[in-house]
């Protein structure tokens, strides 16, 4: 084509009346803008808040709810409908709107997928669709947009890959596809937007690495990508950004060590989340002179070595090391914690979960007055809980349990007005619960089971209206359950004051908690009736009163406990009938009225259609039933006697007995003679003294939390691992792999087998453990080695012994 065509073409184009000049302006009036947005009310189904019936053709679409136009052309610019609860599709027509450069539609209901056409959109800069219901994928025409910089598609249920495409878009500043369903990797072409600031994809199932080209954008600030599958090592070109003040990487399957100087170049960074990943080697040293940092959580990774000095985080709110392999041996192993002393704005500290050891120092007093979470549990900790403690006047959550800590809890826990939660369970805690915890007005859970507590329940914990779960058990708790525990009427979570010695009756108020999940006053010395108020427990999910020695009938009100799923009133003194209106509780998955002295007959539905859910042995005065719980049959009467057959019934009894006295008389000093062997034999099978309980805890110190040093012995079912107590004492201990087929048998048969028989040539139990999925045999430690070794010695123990 020539020169001179060219430019005729351009003239015609010019003064054409339809395409240029003065005479084709109606060409450019907004027709195409209305009929696409009536297009796009026609696609909404649900229209709550009236928002759209201003959206007719009898007046100016610029005066459309939600809708502004340019002022030259009245041309739609911009569309805002946020959270109006809309609900419908986003119609194809809206890439007709060429003069668009703000779209929002978020927190609306919009479903099905994004059309393509956005595509067309090439004024578009900010295209919001967060909080919908949106399916499919991610447009690839969206890469046409070459003027967006905000993209928001996330909490949506977009599915697919990342298009590549999208790192054309040079402009792009924000990003976010949080909260889908987003797989594959993270596209290496966003190592090319220059100009992007925010990046967040958190919450999705991404994999593979992380492109190093992120670690080269001059403007990042903000790389949010964790909850995903993201793996390999964080590229070191990351820790070289100065302008990163956010990196939030946690719950990926990250690997590798983090290098030394971390943090020495992310001069801005605030927050560094890397926890639930894969990580291992030590914590940086720089971190201590992080000073920017405010949050940081490293936990749940395999970090190792010592905790460095933390002496220099003036900003830091959130500190969070737990479970990894820390460890504090050696010299100024604590020193960490007394380096916090200058943080003044720490809020939330934990160490829990590591291997951490020694004595807790006094500068614990000496942390933040802002701390709010203190988390240590799970450690090595032995000696007492400082008392300094109370200096932490912010708490609202101590959790030191799975320890070895001895002495008294501080009364002066009782001073700090704020605490909530109190977890020091699992430990080896004396003396007396201490009153002063009446004084915590806010105090929500009280976990302190599993201790050596002493004494009676303190009655100021009736002062506790916020307390919802209260756990004694398992101490040395003894003397009456106070009544004003029964009047806290938040108790709605668990009340558990089991295996304990305490006695009396239970007070008559016991109905007052109407809350109440849990309710567990098994392996106690109560007495009395089970009092009907228990029917008013009407939130009740699990009951068990089980191993004292209540008496009286079983309360009718049970059948009130609509919601009801265990109940355990096993080995008490109950007598009378089974109530048939227990048939009636729907929910209920396990009965247990074992030994006791129940009559009568059993009812035979609900519940006691299934003989596996119901226990009912050690009444010997039950009958009828279903044929599987194998009662004998109910006689609906006495059967007559004559006469004549009385009096040959009552000349044989007199017979009878005249024999046994006989025969009494003569093996009378046989049994004698036997007596106190059979009595020392008994009093050894049967003294709980030779039963002594341990805790996986306990067995997890003896050992050396089961190292291979410990090891003894391994067969298919289990290991055996030499214990070494506080006290000196030795033992072996078998720990069974439950997770192998067969492992479970084993352990039911070797401990019926241990139990019942007794050799000098069998070894001795003394204890088993059985928490979870977690089974140990406590035995005796035979210090002489096994038969084989016994058979086949060493040569070089033979030639040490002959020497």
């Amino acid at each position: 084509m020539s020169t001179k065509t060219i430019i005729l073409i351009l003239i015609c184009l010019t003064f054409h009346p339809l395409l240029g000049g003065s005479q084709g302006l109606p060409r450019f009036t907004n027709n195409t803008d209305q009929e696409s947005l009536l297009v796009f009310k026609s696609r909404i189904t649900d229209d709550p808040l009236g928002v759209l019936e201003t959206w007719n053709p009898s007046s100016s679409l610029c005066n459309w709810t939600g809708i502004n136009c340019n002022v030259t052309k009245q041309r739609v610019t911009s569309i805002n409908l946020e959270n109006h609860g809309l609900v419908g599709t986003i119609a194809p027509h809206i890439g007709n709107l060429s003069f668009l450069s703000y779209l929002n539609l978020q927190n609306n209901s919009f479903s099905g997928s994004l059309p393509q056409e956005i595509g067309q959109l090439f004024r578009l800069r900010t295209l919001i669709l967060a909080s919908n219901r949106i399916r499919g994928t991610i447009p690839a025409s969206l890469s046409l947009c070459s003027k967006l910089s905000y993209l928001d598609l996330s909490i949506n249920r977009l599915e697919g890959t990342i298009p590549n495409e999208l790192g054309a878009l040079s402009e792009l500043e924000d990003v976010s596809f949080m909260q889908n369903f987003l797989t594959g990797p993270i596209p290496s072409s966003f190592g090319n937007l220059s100009s992007l600031s925010n990046l967040i994809l958190r919450s999705n199932s991404l994999k593979g690495p992380i492109p190093e080209g992120l670690g080269r954008l001059p403007f990042l600030i903000n790389l949010q990508i964790g909850l995903n599958n993201i793996s390999g090592e964080i590229p070191r070109s990351l820790f070289n950004s100065s302008s990163l003040i956010v990196i939030a990487m946690a719950v990926n399957r990250l690997t590798g060590t983090l290098p030394r100087d971390t943090f020495t170049n992310l001069t801005s960074l605030t927050t560094f989340f890397v926890g639930g990943n894969l990580l291992s080697g030590r914590v940086p040293p720089s971190i201590g002179n992080a000073s920017s940092l405010a949050r940081v959580d490293l936990a749940n990774n395999s970090f190792s070595g010592q905790i460095p000095w933390l002496g220099n985080l003036p900003n830091i709110q959130i500190l969070s090391l737990q479970s990894n392999q820390l460890v504090n041996d050696g010299a100024g192993g604590m020193d960490f914690l007394a380096s916090l002393a200058n943080s003044t704005q720490l809020q939330v500290f934990s160490v829990a979960e590591n291997q951490l050891t020694g004595k807790l120092p006094s500068s614990i007093g000496n942390l933040s007055r802002q701390l709010s979470l203190l988390v240590m549990n799970n450690n090595f900790f032995h000696g007492s809980l400082p008392g300094e403690i109370s200096n932490l006047v912010n708490l609202t959550l101590i959790a030191f349990e799975h320890n070895s800590l001895t002495g008294t809890i501080p009364p002066s826990i009782g001073t700090l007005p704020n605490l909530q939660y109190i977890f020091l369970h699992e430990n080896k805690f004396s003396g007396k619960v201490p009153e002063s915890l009446g004084n915590l007005t806010y105090l929500a859970e009280v976990h302190l089971s599993n201790n050596l507590l002493e004494g009676t329940i303190p009655s100021s914990l009736g002062n506790c209206q916020r307390l919802q779960l209260l756990d004694l058990s398992v101490n040395l708790l003894n003397g009456t359950i106070p009544s004003d525990i029964f009047g806290i009427p938040g108790l709605g979570k668990v009340l558990n004051l089991s295996f304990n010695s305490l006695s009396g009756f239970v007070p008559f108020e016991l109905g007052d908690l109407n809350m109440v999940q849990a309710i567990d006053l098994a392996s106690n010395q109560l007495s009395g009736d089970i009092s009907v108020t228990i029917g008013d427990c009407s939130s009740l999910l699990y009951l068990d009163m089980s191993r004292n020695s209540f008496q009286g009938s079983i309360p009718n009100s049970l059948d009130k406990l609509k919601a009801i799923e265990y109940i355990d009133l096993s080995s008490n003194n109950l007598t009378g009938n089974i109530s048939a209106s227990l048939e009636s509780l729907k929910f209920l998955q396990v009965l247990n009225l074992s030994r006791n002295q129940l009559s009568g007959e059993v009812p035979k539905a609900g519940i006691f259609e299934n003989s596996t859910a119901v226990s009912l042995s050690g009444n010997l005065k039950l009958c009828g039933g279903v044929p599987d719980l194998g009662l004998p049959k109910c006689d609906s009467h006495e059967k007559k006697s004559g006469g004549s057959k009385l009096k040959i019934v009552l000349a044989a009894t007199f017979a009878s007995v005249a024999f046994i006295i006989i025969v009494s008389m003569l093996v009378f000093w046989f049994v004698r003679k036997k007596d106190s062997d059979l009595r020392a034999v008994n009093e050894e099978a049967n003294s709980p003294e030779m039963y002594p309980m341990y805790r996986q805890h306990d067995l997890k110190l003896a050992t050396r939390n089961f190292s291979q040093e410990y090891m003894i012995g391994e067969g298919s079912f289990g290991s055996v691992y030499k214990g070494v107590f506080e006290d000196g004492s030795l033992a072996a201990i078998k720990v069974f792999k439950m997770g192998q087929h067969g492992a479970s048998k084993s352990f039911i048969a070797e401990c019926e087998a241990l139990r019942s028989i007794r050799h000098r040539n069998l070894v001795k139990i003394l204890s088993l453990c059985s928490a979870g999925d977690f089974k140990a045999l406590v035995l005796k430690f035979m210090p002489n080695g096994n038969l084989e070794q016994l058979l086949h010695p060493r040569i070089e123990d033979c030639e040490v012994e002959k020497v």
